[in-house]
């Protein structure tokens, strides 16, 4: 398959916690690789994410908010917005 992203990303194992305002709770995930302008994420099962959703890497004292582009059961890219 042709890579498509038009910026390199950084490979990564960090942990992570993601939430909406359209769904209940926090979920932790897996963060595979970032840049700056989005990440590639694994969620903990095949759970239903929110399209637009929020993302934190440090307990909430930065948080991300972010949009769905792509997703493939347990794996979703997302871009960073605002």
């Amino acid at each position: 398959m042709a890579e498509r992203r038009q910026v390199d990303r950084l490979k990564t194992t960090q942990g992570a916690l993601i939430f909406s305002d359209q769904q209940r709770g926090v979920r932790s995930c897996a963060l595979r690789d970032i840049s700056d302008t989005g990440v590639g994420l694994r969620l903990s099962d095949q759970d239903v994410i929110a399209p637009v959703f929020k993302m934190t890497l440090d307990n909430f004292r930065n948080v991300q908010p972010c949009q769905v582009i792509w997703s493939r059961g347990r794996y979703i890219g997302a871009t960073f917005r605002g």
